[in-house]
């Protein structure tokens, strides 16, 4: 592998690989870098850009080769570009028939040879370093590893511990969910219902209120109407006993006018009797003295009429407007007519 390097026959890598950690190619692989020498060109130069500066000896020069900075070719070979020192400077034959070419060939050979070991021994030396520090970073990584996979392995449990303790919580709180949910909706239907039994009652009663309200409004109506025929009654009865007290009364006072207009009359009629039985007396009296005394029978020998003063009877007393409005009734005679017609009144 490192020989293979050495000719520029490797891929590029910016990594180091073992022989012994690498499997060997296939053979068809490696048949395919048995090519001349002369025909390994660099990998990454343009066909453009193909020169024989960088070709020592038929040997490409890479510089992964010179990892060390320790390389006998380094005062006899460098990497040139396609430039203008290239095209002016000395032409030089380095092909494979020339005699220098093969001269300088032998000589280096044996002393590529010598410091291909001592580049060998250096390379496995820091090879089996690097082995040595790469298995120790190796069972580090190792035990870091396993520390690890314990710490997954335990936070694996925990989480899925933790995991199956939340989906069973989750399962429970579900569950309790569906059961609330279930009997809320038995508890909301149970509300439901009562409140659509006390809403019917609620119309139940208003219909019965309204129903009582119009018996109330009926019985009170009734009611109203009893008492109003009762006090109509009253009322009648009263007027009636009123109007039959007042007749009464007018009866009374006719009555009583009738009696104190007789009595009236018959004081006038006593009166006008008294008083005729005087005048007639009186006249008896003027015609008895004359005949008895004679000096005076001349002259009066004709009896005279008796004095206006004495044989007239006293005229009736003449009542004012205060008495006649005192004697009312009593001051004249009622008919029945009239007394008809004050009740009437009445």
């Amino acid at each position: 592998m490192l020989s293979l390097n050495t000719y520029g026959l490797a891929k590029s890598s910016n990594q180091l690989t073992l022989p012994r950690l690498v499997p060997h190619p296939p053979i068809r692989d490696s048949n395919s870098y048995s090519v001349g020498k002369l025909a390994q060109e660099r990998r990454d130069v343009h066909p453009w850009y193909r020169t024989t500066s960088g070709f020592q000896h038929g040997r490409h020069v890479d510089f992964q080769d010179l990892g060390l900075n320790l390389s006998p070719l380094k005062a006899h070979c460098r990497h040139m570009a396609f430039t203008n020192e290239f095209l002016e400077g000395p032409f030089t034959d380095s092909s494979l028939g020339s005699l220098e070419t093969k001269k300088k060939r032998l000589v280096l050979s044996d002393r590529l040879r010598a410091e291909r070991k001592i580049r060998m021994k250096q390379k496995f030396d820091e090879k089996q370093l690097q082995l040595s520090f790469k298995r120790e970073i190796r069972r580090e990584l190792r035990e870091k590893r396993r520390l690890e996979l314990g710490e997954q392995s335990q936070a694996s449990v925990v989480i899925q511990a933790r995991a199956r303790g939340m989906i069973t919580r989750g399962r429970l709180h579900a569950a309790r969910r569906a059961t609330e949910q279930v009997n809320a909706v038995k508890i909301q239907t149970f509300f439901r219902s009562q409140m659509r039994v006390r809403a019917a009652k609620r119309e139940l009663q208003k219909i019965k209120d309204d129903i009582r309200a119009d018996a109330a409004c009926i019985i009170q109506r009734q009611i109203r109407r009893h008492l109003a025929k009762k006090r109509a009654r009253a009322e009648l009865r009263r007027r009636r006993e009123l109007r039959t007290h007042r007749r009464a009364q007018i009866l009374r006072e006719a009555e009583e006018a009738r009696k104190r207009a007789a009595v009236h009359m018959q004081r006038l009629g006593r009166g006008y009797l008294v008083r005729k039985k005087m005048a007639a007396r009186r006249l008896v009296v003027d015609v008895a003295l004359p005949m008895a005394s004679q000096p005076n029978a001349k002259r009066k020998t004709q009896p005279q009429p008796p004095s206006k003063a004495k044989t007239s009877a006293p005229p009736p007393t003449k009542l004012n407007k205060k008495k006649r409005q005192e004697g009312g009734l009593g001051s004249r005679r009622m008919s029945s007519m009239d007394v008809n017609g004050m009740l009437n009144d009445a």
